[in-house]
């Protein structure tokens, strides 16, 4: 699209050449990009704008940039400016899966030795010795073993219902646990996301002449519950008066985050303030996707630590039960 709007293509004829290039001339006709580009197309051929005719094909985010770069009559940097969102949120997401699939192995892994040494290992064990004489790491496994058998099965099916009610409602728990809740994962993840594509979107719409008040106005209208709460309290600020940053900050919610309201509240007071934002989002942009990192890789240590532990106390419970062993046998 802006390759051809930069070329001089009217907007009309643009989607329509999009969207005959993505269906390959009708042979594909079902393709997501032929089917929004003909949609909108239809809709702008019948006299709403841009704005309006892609409202429910394309993200909310993308929505506020495309309907600011409309507004200030420059389309083709509000397009680029959509890429570049796209392109943010897909590190995030790519980093967040690819991070996120190691310690989901180890916790299955570990599941699965907890069960080996309840089924196998102890009963193994106990058909040597009694178990009620054990000590030290054969009387832990015993331990173990003991609730894996009478409550594993329970705790495996709460901990699965407490890790996707976690997952499920990240766009719509909200309020004072949630904030207290956010320097963990998932939820620390999750505002790091949307706190990073946050201020690209205000620093677009910014630099598009479109005033405080009027970005975190257009943010709300497709905003989920969790990120309307933060808008809305900075919506409040900066109509009581204060600052973009000053408002971030006294709505309580550290969103988008600590250090990053502590430079809003500097770069309001100056001139250049549009231009300071969109290079600052640039940079918060790289600081979020770090800290998605060293989530992940914290959780990935503990998971090796506790599956490492579990290895090893097997390994010495066995030693010492075979020593044991050894010495009750006669000579």
């Amino acid at each position: 699209m802006t390759a051809l709007l930069e070329n001089g293509v009217p907007l009309d004829l643009a989607l329509d050449r999009i969207g005959s290039i993505y269906s390959d001339g009708g042979r594909r006709a079902r393709h997501p990009i032929a089917l929004a580009s003909y949609g909108i197309g239809k809709a702008v051929d019948g006299g709403k704008t841009l704005a309006q005719a892609c409202l429910n094909w394309v993200p909310y985010q993308e929505h506020a940039v495309i309907s600011a770069g409309e507004k200030s009559g420059n389309l083709i940097q509000a397009f680029s400016d959509c890429v570049r969102i796209i392109e943010a949120r897909q590190k995030v997401m790519k980093l967040v899966v690819s991070t996120a699939s190691y310690p989901v192995f180890v916790w299955s892994l570990m599941a699965y030795l907890l069960n080996v040494i309840a089924t196998r290992v102890v009963p193994a064990m106990s058909r040597s010795s009694n178990p009620e004489a054990w000590s030290g790491a054969p009387m832990v496994l015993h331990m173990i073993a003991t609730f894996v058998t009478n409550w594993g099965l329970l705790t495996l099916c709460l901990v699965v219902v407490l890790v996707v009610t976690s997952v499920v409602t990240l766009p719509y728990f909200r309020g004072p646990w949630r904030t207290r809740l956010e320097i963990l994962p998932p939820w620390s993840i999750y505002k790091a996301l949307h706190g990073s594509t946050f201020l690209l979107n205000i620093a677009v719409m910014l630099r598009a002449n479109i005033d405080p008040l009027g970005a975190l106005d257009t943010l709300k209208r497709g905003a989920n519950p969790w990120l309307r709460e933060r808008l809305e309290a900075a919506h409040y600020g900066v109509r009581m008066g204060k600052n973009f940053g000053e408002a971030l900050d006294l709505s309580g919610h550290e969103f988008p985050g600590h250090e990053a309201i502590q430079f809003l509240i500097v770069l309001s007071t100056t001139q250049s303030f549009s231009a300071a934002v969109h290079r600052y989002s640039l940079r918060w942009l790289e600081i979020s996707l770090k800290q998605v990192e060293r989530y992940a890789k914290t959780l990935s240590l503990v998971s090796m630590v506790l599956i490492g532990l579990l290895m090893i106390l097997v390994m010495i419970g066995a030693y010492s039960m075979t020593g044991n062993a050894t010495q009750g046998m006669p000579h």
